[in-house]
Order: structure tokens, then C-alpha cells, then sequence
């Protein structure tokens, strides 16, 4: 019998590494989405939305990275300093060195100085400090808000609340929780979900920012009792089990007129941890955990392999992505609390990742391909993810003991 303290040398080993990179980067780095923070491609897209989108992909699935020539800037992103703030949360709590609480602490100072509140009347925040697009061909800015930036910003609220017992964070954090539910709340014949973005068209729905939004609410009434938030989240997850496939999947979107988009990867993950996280405020726990159990078994037997390292979009194996890999640690770390089992299979993905995609000097690397390696290193997509996937794991493996064959 070998407990996690013997396995756990190996990942704190890691994150350590991976600590000590992004500190002495000072957070600072390169994003996948970032092609449109360079006036040399803004001037060759010369506003056209399609050359956008294109600009924006080459410069995400190329493993050459063009940025230094293309004069990309580097920059600190929101959502990225939202995940580190939650991982250095982890990390005190595991071990009250003031080291990691200090972090936590420039971390939230950053936050705090990047909400949206003078333009918006409320806390929130957009996801990253570089304009991007997406298929939408909407432009999303610096200053454009959405559900997953406020999010996790949120969530990093929460737990820093819970490590400073600082009045301010929580003031933040119920005036951030209205923007949720007043701007990007929608209702639509007894259906309750959130919108990605404030300009979302109405007719595209997205359940896994709706997930995210469950995600946050739950961690907002770990420390606010609020009646009506938490009757709008019971209302979400009936939307996210209403739309769960028979087979435990999720669409990554559809329309209200029943055209669907279907992306099988992370997203996934996404909408797992987000029932996960209510179900200390939910009433009918069994009808959740079946749902849970349900989209568990998919995502495990479907999007991973036996050596745990992930499809990139299912049936496309490859190429191996960091953020697969990370949310698969995320995931089955928080499954634990209805299966010990998924401890295992989390730390063998942890595993995989560290021995195959983490570079010597700490960072992770973007994407694994059957040929080559993408080992741009990105801060937010790769780094961010991976400290509070390993932060994750450490947490819930406390106390836990299991063979490791």
C-alpha cells in the first residue's frame, strides 16, 4: 500500500517548478487568442471579421511561434490571474506558508484594479487583456465583460475572502454576483441559463457558460445565504440536466431553433464541476448525482485514453492539449467526493501531463501532436490551468489512501 504523500512528492515537485517559472515571468506572457494584439495583423486584416478569425486560428494551431516577428504583445491576463489566485488559495490551505498567501494577495490587488465597474455599474471583468474573436466574428475587447472571466474572478474572490476576511472582497462579490444574474441572466419559456458575453445573440445558447455561472454561484453561497441566488442556481441545473444527451454529453452550443454545435473536449469538465459545486445547496441530490455519475462515466471512457491522456476534440486524437489535460485533473479530483476512485485516475493524468508535456525549466507545453510538440508557453491556457489542476489534486488527495497499482 503507497499513500498520496509518497505520489504527491512528484506533483509538488512539478508545481513548485511551475511556480517558480511564472513568478520569475511575473505572470506575464503570450495567450492562444492573442494574434489580434499586433498592429501588424490588425493592418493586414484592415477590419475585415473573416481575416480576424483566420489570423486568430493560424496563430493558435501553429507550433512555430510567429509572435516575436509579428510584434504580438505580451500581457497579464484577467481569467489567468483568476485561476492563479485560486491555485495560491489551495496551496496556503494546505500549508499556511505566507510564501502563497502573499502571491494570493498580488494576485487579487490585480484583479481588483481590472474590474469593469466604472463603465458597467457593477464588478466584472472581461477574460483577457487582448482584443480576440471568435466564429462569431464579434469582437471581444479588454473592457467587454463576460461569464467566464467574472467568473472565475469571482471564485478567486471567494476563496481569497475566506484566507483574508477582507470586508472589501466580499462587498465585490455580491455586487458582481447582480451583474450575473441582472445583465447575463436569461430567461426563456421557464428555461433559466447565462449568456456568454453581454452581446450574445439571443438565439445561441452555450451550456457550458451556464455551468461556470453554477460554478460561481455555489462558491458566492458558500459565504452569502442569498435566497434568490440560490433559487437561480436550482433553476440552472434543471437547465443543464434538461439538455444532458442520453449518452451523459453535453453540446458545446445550439440555437433555439435546434441547430447544434457539437465540440466534445474540456467543456465537458466544465459541466460536471459545475453541478459538483452545488450540490451542497441543492434539495434533490439524487436526481444531480445521477446526472454527475452519468456525465462522468462519459467523459472518462470516451475523451480519454487508458494512459489518461485526452482526445483533443473527440474523435480527433490528436493533438494532445494542455487544457484537456488539466481539466481532466480538475474534474475527476472534485469526482472523488462521490467516487474515491477518480482520485486515481486524476493522478494518473497528472502523471501523463508531467512526464510528457512539462519542459525542465517548469512551464507546460500547448499541445502534443503525433510528430512534434507545440512548446509555446503560454501563461494562461497552459500555466494557469496546470498550477490549480495540480493545486486541485493536492487538495483533495489529503487524507487519502489507495494502491497505486
Amino acid at each position: 500500500m503507497k499513500t498520496t504523500i509518497q505520489k504527491n512528492t512528484e506533483l509538488w515537485n512539478s508545481n513548485n517548478l511551475l511556480i517558480e517559472w511564472v513568478k520569475k515571468n511575473d505572470y506575464v506572457g503570450w495567450d492562444t487568442y492573442d494574434a489580434l494584439n499586433s498592429d501588424v495583423i490588425k493592418k493586414i486584416c484592415a477590419g475585415n471579421p473573416v481575416l480576424k478569425v483566420l489570423c486568430t486560428q493560424v496563430n493558435i494551431y501553429s507550433p512555430i511561434n510567429f509572435r516575436p516577428i509579428l510584434k504580438i504583445k505580451k500581457g497579464k491576463d484577467t481569467k489567468g490571474l483568476a485561476l492563479f489566485t485560486q491555485a495560491y488559495a489551495n496551496l496556503y490551505n494546505l500549508t499556511n506558508n505566507t510564501t502563497f498567501k502573499n502571491e494570493l494577495e498580488k494576485c487579487v490587488s490585480f484583479l481588483e484594479k481590472k474590474s469593469l465597474k466604472e463603465k458597467y455599474n457593477f464588478h466584472c471583468w472581461s477574460s483577457h487583456y487582448f482584443p480576440y474573436t471568435f466564429n462569431d466574428k464579434i469582437i471581444h475587447t479588454p473592457d467587454t465583460p463576460d461569464i467566464i472571466g467574472t467568473s472565475q474572478t469571482i471564485i478567486a474572490l471567494v476563496v481569497s475572502y475566506k484566507i483574508l476576511n477582507d470586508k472589501k472582497l466580499k462587498d465585490m462579490i455580491t455586487n458582481s454576483s447582480s451583474f450575473l444574474t441582472e445583465q447575463l441572466l436569461e430567461i426563456n419559456k421557464g428555461d433559466y441559463y447565462f449568456k456568454y458575453h453581454l452581446f450574445e445573440d439571443s438565439d445561441k445558447i452555450v451550456p457550458n457558460a451556464s455551468a461556470q455561472g453554477l460554478q460561481c454561484i455555489s462558491h458566492v453561497l458558500s459565504i452569502i445565504n442569498e435566497k434568490e441566488l440560490r433559487n437561480i442556481g436550482k433553476k440552472i441545473v434543471d437547465f443543464i440536466i434538461k439538455n444532458q444527451k442520453k449518452d451523459g454529453s453535453w453540446a458545446y452550443s445550439f440555437t433555439t431553433d435546434g441547430k447544434e454545435r457539437s465540440q466534445l473536449d474540456f467543456h465537458q469538465g466544465y459541466m460536471i464541476v459545475g453541478l459538483l459545486s452545488f450540490l451542497p445547496y441543492a434539495n434533490n441530490r439524487d436526481r444531480i448525482i445521477d446526472a454527475i455519475k452519468k456525465g462522468s462515466k462519459y467523459y472518462k471512457d470516451t475523451l480519454f485514453f487508458n494512459n489518461c491522456q485526452s482526445y483533443y476534440r473527440y474523435p480527433m486524437k490528436y493533438p494532445i492539449d494542455i487544457h484537456n489535460q488539466a481539466q481532466g485533473i480538475i474534474t475527476f479530483s472534485k469526482l472523488s467526493v462521490i467516487d474515491p476512485n477518480y482520485l486515481k485516475f486524476a493522478y494518473t493524468i497528472a502523471k501523463w501531463t508531467i512526464n510528457n508535456m512539462q519542459d525542465k525549466s517548469g512551464f507546460f507545453y500547448h499541445q502534443k501532436w503525433r510528430l512534434f510538440t507545440n512548446k509555446i508557453p503560454y501563461m494562461r491556457w497552459s500555466q494557469a490551468w496546470m498550477m490549480l489542476a495540480l493545486t486541485d489534486y493536492l487538495c483533495y488527495s489529503k487524507m487519502k489512501v489507495y494502491d497505486e497499482k
